[in-house]
């Protein structure tokens, strides 16, 4: 989660059931997210993916759903060979 802060996301861990979330308040990229979240939004998700990989963890992110409330965006992790 700090490299979601520092790149300005304010993380925040969110209740998610049987799977791990975090909530997204403060996306850097509102204004084009907003017009264009089918290129913003996979390209954040791609970037957390990539993350957890470069670091050899056994968590990934399984998807990340834009704009589940005007001001939050949700992503869900997952282990690795889970299903």
């Amino acid at each position: 989660m700090h490299m979601l802060d520092e790149l300005g996301f304010a993380p925040e861990r969110a209740p998610g059931g049987d799977r791990p979330q975090i909530g997204l308040r403060q996306c850097p990229f509102l204004e084009l997210a907003v017009s264009r979240s089918d290129v913003v939004c996979p390209v954040h998700l791609g970037l957390m993916q990539g993350a957890m990989q470069s670091w050899g963890s056994p968590i990934t992110v399984e998807r990340l759903d834009p704009f589940v409330q005007p001001d939050l965006c949700v992503a869900h992790l997952t282990s690795i060979g889970a299903s």
